[in-house]
């Protein structure tokens, strides 16, 4: 069996098409065609079914593509994993977090590392996305939530927690809520794309769904300007709004979501060398200020 002919199922599943999938692998639309068929052909049956709209995998295409994607995974690691070992003296660490964290804790955790120790650097990626720490594409990960990944090596530091706020001048003309029912009379800064389904915005969403609306935003950075500038009420992480004194936090004992913090590694770097002793610094430091991430009142 030819196992390039995996790559070509890869790509037409993640695309939908022959064409895309094509342009994807820089090859013809026959060429696409003839791999996927001699893949079928090899391994007994179908895997595709085929419509006006494309190409989607059947139930055994769906099986076998899990497969395949571990297989991806393990090949685009080993690549990544021999650039990491093969770096020049001063070596990269890579760190993958949310902007958040990452802006109101770790780079100033990691200014402190390099005035000490200044024979590594460091490539902070920041996204909701969570990086492929097994893939070598982050070496470490600071995340809020469940890891979700059993080959990872990590710790649970502490929790961050995540409340209501509002500006002093929204709730001098408004009024401030007094129950968790009163909300729906409230103007509320709504989250869509990435931060939609994290969980305390699903639980606003829940506790307010009829509320009134004027701005939704996909960063929570925009949520919190937005509160600011007195447009409603919008749930935040309290230790991105330490030193706000134009917000207020509303209804603290009914609204109080904590969100796990982890601090993580892949496991084939935990043993020693830049990595590990950037980890054990990260999860140190992250371990002592665990409280800056609980309750901040206003």
């Amino acid at each position: 069996m030819n196992w390039d002919d995996y790559r070509f199922l890869l790509a037409v599943a993640r695309r939908g098409s022959l064409s895309a999938a094509a342009r994807a692998l820089r090859v013809s639309q026959p060429t696409v065609g003839r791999r996927i068929e001699q893949l079928e052909t090899e391994l007994g049956q179908p895997l595709f079914e085929r419509d006006g709209q494309g190409v989607r995998l059947n139930e055994t295409g769906q099986a076998i593509l899990r497969f395949v994607e571990a297989m991806d995974r393990e090949a685009e690691g080993v690549g990544n994993y021999l650039t990491h070992r093969n770096q020049v003296p001063r070596p990269t660490v890579r760190v993958a977090t949310t902007f958040n964290l990452a802006n109101f804790w770790l780079i100033g955790k990691l200014a402190a590392f390099s005035r000490r120790n200044d024979s590594i650097r460091f490539a902070v990626q920041v996204g909701i996305q969570k990086a492929d720490v097994q893939r070598y594409c982050a070496d470490i990960a600071l995340r809020m939530g469940d890891p979700d990944d059993e080959t990872l090596f990590g710790r649970r530091v502490g929790q961050v927690h995540c409340g209501l706020y509002a500006s002093h001048d929204y709730l001098a003309a408004e009024g401030e809520p007094q129950s968790a029912a009163s909300l729906a009379q409230h103007r509320i800064v709504g989250a869509e794309g990435a931060v939609e389904n994290l969980p305390q915005c699903a639980m606003l969403r829940d506790a307010v769904a009829d509320a009134r609306c004027d701005l939704f935003a996909d960063d929570t950075n925009i949520q919190l300007a937005a509160v600011r500038a007195g447009l409603g009420i919008a749930v935040l992480p309290c230790f991105i709004t330490a030193g706000e004194a134009r917000l207020k936090r509303i209804l603290p004992e009914d609204f109080d979501v904590p969100v796990d913090l982890w601090v993580l590694i892949n496991r084939d770097l935990k043993g020693s060398g830049p990595v590990r002793e950037a980890y054990d610094f990260i999860l140190r430091e992250a371990v002592k200020d665990s409280g800056q991430f609980r309750d901040t009142v206003h």
